[in-house]
């Protein structure tokens, strides 16, 4: 959907995402004139690229229930990088170094009201291993602080923040880019998360099918290889030792988190291609790009247990990370809460993990609350996981490390009586048909009540 209407990239754009999203609509959204600092920008902006389950789903050639698995088993078909000569490189189109550089000037945003400036989102970080030479492709948050200088947010437990300390012990800068935009394929397979000796690129070309394409940096050396098909990348080192204050800022929690000291990224090259377009996630708001690369990783730690898991679900109303709805065969009993442990100790962010049989629609919240409500009674069917590593970014975690895990076993007991769903006849609900007994026009006056 192309927007035309001139909006300011403080805070307008995000409010009109927000109310489309209180309406349930998710259309990729292309703004041709946002005003930074008073000026239109002279890029586009895109954003809700990864808000729509459905057209990610489309995009894989799946059904939206199965996503989730779809892009998992993409990642297992890893595709090797190919190097291409700059002179082939769409993002080589623009480049851009010493003076003329000033980030400022991309139509990022300013999401929320204590954001301090204007923000990457949906930018890859991207570092290399010094050790052993692998990259490390992940979505942090990075501040245009200056005009060469983005404050970088990186987890304490994450890979690049590794790979910047290994750089320090050494006594070094650490070379690092942002990517921004690409095939949306290839964006959720690099935000995959895998071991610090697996390649991002090698996972994005397995989501994508075919390999990724990547050409030698412009000031970073030939071997820090960036991709070459990104509409924007901004390359340059973090200098060791240095900190400087970053955020506060709203983050996928739907909080403000805190502000704290941070790395910076100083910037040294910036390359475009000449109709580039920015690309924004929506951050604090929908979008999928972590749910979906998370599902299949969880159905499939699930499943070495519990071979009866049937579907897992990572809902936007746990952030789309801190909540699992897994739906199973249950054939013994126990296989409840052993579903919810393997979910809960398979990824850092995962907080509470909930486990139906499968006559529940985990892909409707009426429906799983219906369960949490009837099935579920916390003396025989609560597990908790007290002391476990969670995500620094929770904001009722008061260390900022340390969360308390809990598995909802929500399933019927086996071999005992259990009361009946209500039910009318598939006969029945097949000749009853609305629109004809009430009229089209009678319908349509029919006032819609999301909270019935």
């Amino acid at each position: 959907m192309h927007i035309e209407e001139p909006l300011h990239a403080e805070w307008e754009i995000s409010a009109l995402a927000m109310k489309l999203e209180k309406a349930h609509r998710f259309p990729l959204l292309i703004f041709h004139n946002v005003i930074v600092d008073g000026e239109c920008a002279t890029m586009p902006l895109t954003t809700f690229l990864m808000a729509s389950r459905l057209r990610l789903a489309r995009a894989m050639g799946t059904e939206v229930q199965k996503a989730g698995l779809a892009c998992y088993e993409r990642v297992q078909t890893r595709q090797r990088p190919i190097v291409i000569g700059r002179a082939q490189a769409p993002v080589k189109q623009v480049v851009e170094k010493g003076s003329d550089i000033d980030v400022r000037r991309f139509p990022a945003l300013r999401h929320h009201r204590m954001d301090p400036g204007r923000y990457i989102t949906e930018g890859h970080f991207l570092t290399f291993n010094r050790n052993t030479g692998v990259d490390n492709s992940a979505m942090h948050r990075g501040w245009l602080a200056d005009r060469d200088e983005v404050r970088v947010w990186l987890a304490p437990n994450s890979h690049n923040a590794h790979n910047l300390r290994y750089c320090e012990e050494a006594g070094e800068d650490t070379p690092a880019a942002y990517w921004i935009g690409h095939h949306p394929l290839a964006l959720l397979g690099a935000a995959n998360h895998v071991g610090p000796e697996e390649s991002h690129y090698e996972t994005a070309g397995g989501t994508l099918g075919a390999p990724l394409r990547l050409v030698p940096s412009e000031t970073l050396g030939d071997k820090f290889l960036v991709p070459a098909d990104a509409e924007v990348v901004i390359e340059g080192y973090m200098p060791k030792g240095q900190r400087k204050p970053e955020g506060p800022f709203g983050e996928y929690t739907r909080h403000v988190g805190p502000q704290r000291w941070c790395p910076l990224l100083k910037v040294t090259a910036v390359t475009r291609r000449k109709d580039a377009y920015w690309d924004d996630v929506m951050v604090g708001h929908t979008h999928w790009i972590i749910s979906l690369t998370r599902e299949g990783e969880v159905f499939r730690a699930v499943q070495r247990s519990v071979p009866g898991v049937k579907a897992v679900h990572m809902p936007m109303s746990g952030c789309g990370v801190a909540h699992v709805y897994i739906q199973i065969c249950k054939t013994v009993e126990g296989q409840g809460k052993t579903a919810a442990v393997s979910a809960l100790t398979s990824y850092i962010g995962l907080k509470h993990a909930f486990v139906f049989d499968e006559d529940v629609d985990i892909f409707d919240e009426r429906e799983v609350l219906l369960a949490l409500a009837t099935r579920f009674q916390a003396d025989r069917g609560l597990v908790t996981l007290p002391g476990m590593t969670g995500s620094p970014l929770d904001p009722s975690s008061p260390d900022g490390r340390l969360v308390c895990k809990a598995g909802f076993d929500c399933t019927k007991p086996i071999g005992k009586p259990f009361a009946e769903r209500l039910s009318i006849s598939n006969q029945v609900l097949a000749r009853i048909d609305p629109l004809k007994i009430i009229g089209e026009k009678r319908w349509s006056e029919i006032p819609v009540e999301p909270w019935g």
